[in-house]
Order: C-alpha cells, then structure tokens, then sequence
C-alpha cells in the first residue's frame, strides 16, 4: 500500500519544478526501494539554515501539504521534518508514503469557504459551516464571536501577504486554545472533530508546528488561493 501511494505521487509529481518525489524502484511485503534523493534534511534547516533556505523550504513545504491532494488525490498525512529536505536544485524532496489519507476529489472545498468567512468575521456562516460539517453537533450551542475569537490564531497567519511562522508563535497559539482560566478554552470543548478530518487536522496542526520550527516567511494566502478548492472563490456554503 506504501508503494502504491509513493508511486501515485511521483507520477502526479513527475517533473515538477518545485517538488521531487522519488519512484519505487522494487518492493515486497516489508521492504521498499526507492530511487535515492540527495538534499539537506528539513531538521538540518531547522537547525543551522540560512533565511533564503528557511524560506524556500516552507513555501514548498506548506504548498506540497496542499498541492498534493488536488494532484494525486492523497494527502502526505506524515508531516514530520525527516520526511522532507531540500534537493540541491532548490526542490523539495519529500520521503516516506506510509501514512496517507486517500482523498480522490482534493480537499473537501468547504475548507476554503469557511476559511474565508472567517476572516471576514462572518461568524454566523462560520457556524453554520462547521455545523454542517460535524464540527458542532447538532444539541451544541456556540456563540459565533466567541467562536471567532478561539479560531483566530490560526486564521492570522491568512491574514496578510506574508507570514513568518516562529516558536513564538507557535507558543502563544497553544496557550491561547489550552489555558483554562481563558473564556475562550471552554469554546474549544464545544467542537467535534469528525472522523473524516481526523488525518487532515493531524497534518494542519503537525504542519503548522513543523513550519514553526523552520522559521520561514510564507506567502500563505497566495497558497491558499493556488491549492486550497474554496479559498479563491466567493464564499459559497450552500
């Protein structure tokens, strides 16, 4: 099944001047072979990197965490660091298919909608998005400011043209969603994660940590737009 999914994402990745994704050269019941990938491990970045490195490696980083759905309907659902690294031609290389979460038809593009009124602050089509989507049950009442409130974090880095993602950060988000002397920790009980988002939230939350720990500034909006189905366009949750 590794080999399956490795192989589907070199052939929808053949090529690309962004991305390399290496091809099975043989496999059996425990083993697989892939063709060799020269680069500079993601942790290596992460620990001496220069800012260009950093940079280059979370735009194609952040990029192929959503490019890949769209292009080879999977999700690389293992996004830890030793699994990606920078190819000397400034590539991403990316490695270890084990974990994926088969999605033929991309991302579910309600993603991008509810991403988009959120940052309008349209908290009432929030609300009902995320109802309609399981995240609220049915019997749960949410204030829908509130619920704003709790979600900011994560919407603030769609806020601007760039965003550079640090530690700092990534600190003030988990205590902002896991302090409960704050009003909006009780918000966050209220929300349910569906089992069909359960691998798609572990790559958005191991993502954001990972880009976190690379320190890079991203053009994450304009990413959003190329990648995400729903960003781009006028909000539609009908």
């Amino acid at each position: 099944m590794e080999a399956k999914a490795q192989a589907q994402f070199a052939e929808a990745f053949r090529d690309d001047p962004d991305f390399a994704v290496p091809d099975v050269v043989a496999h059996a019941e425990h083993v697989i072979v892939g063709e060799w990938l020269e680069g500079t491990p993601l942790s290596r970045l992460i620990a001496d990197g220069s800012q260009e490195e950093r940079d280059a490696a979370a735009g194609h980083y952040l990029e192929f965490l959503l490019a890949g759905p769209q292009r080879a309907g999977l999700l690389h659902a293992d996004p830890h660091p030793g699994n990606f690294r920078l190819t000397p031609d400034g590539r991403l290389g990316v490695l270890d298919f084990g974990a994926v979460n088969r999605l033929p038809d991309g991302l579910p593009p309600h993603l991008g909608s509810l991403l988009r009124v959120a940052l309008d602050g349209d908290h009432e089509a929030v609300v009902a998005g995320l109802r309609e989507d399981g995240f609220i049950k049915q019997n749960i009442d949410v204030d829908g400011e509130a619920l704003l409130e709790y979600l900011e974090p994560f919407l603030a880095p769609a806020r601007t043209e760039t965003f550079t993602f640090t530690r700092a950060f990534l600190r003030d988000l988990f205590a902002h969603i896991n302090d409960p002397r704050k009003p909006q920790w009780g918000v966050g009980l209220c929300l349910n994660l569906p089992p069909q988002y359960l691998l798609i939230h572990r790559v958005w939350l191991g993502g954001i940590g990972v880009l976190c720990q690379i320190e890079g500034e991203v053009r994450v909006r304009e990413v959003l737009s190329a990648h995400l189905p729903g960003f781009a366009e006028a909000p539609d949750l009908t």
